[in-house]
């Protein structure tokens, strides 16, 4: 029992200390998709500032090997960057094939 559950913990500190490959893949994807989009204002600024931010804080993180702060902070970079890209859509401009439909 007790050598099962040294397994069990060995297994799971290893899942625990991978580093979040795929996390900031993701935010910088939902990054740059917001910078694409059109329309900014004041709020759509801050909120992909605070993403950009954070993405820089959750490379930091790997460096350190604190992978579980890094996931967190590429989570919150990717949150961040699309609450971005709803407000920038949302204050973007209607365009004329827009308004026809």
């Amino acid at each position: 029992m007790k050598r099962g559950l040294f397994i069990l913990l060995i297994m799971l500190s290893a899942c625990a200390t991978k580093p979040p490959v795929q996390e900031m893949s993701n935010a910088r994807a939902a990054i740059m998709a917001a910078q694409e989009l059109p329309g900014s204002n004041e709020k759509s600024d801050s909120y992909l500032k605070s993403a950009e931010t954070a993405l820089e804080e959750a490379a930091e993180a790997i460096r350190q090997e604190r992978y579980e702060s890094a996931r967190n902070k590429a989570l919150e970079a990717k949150r961040n960057a699309q609450s971005a890209a709803r407000l920038k859509q949302a204050s973007a401009p209607e365009t004329p094939q827009e308004s026809k439909h």
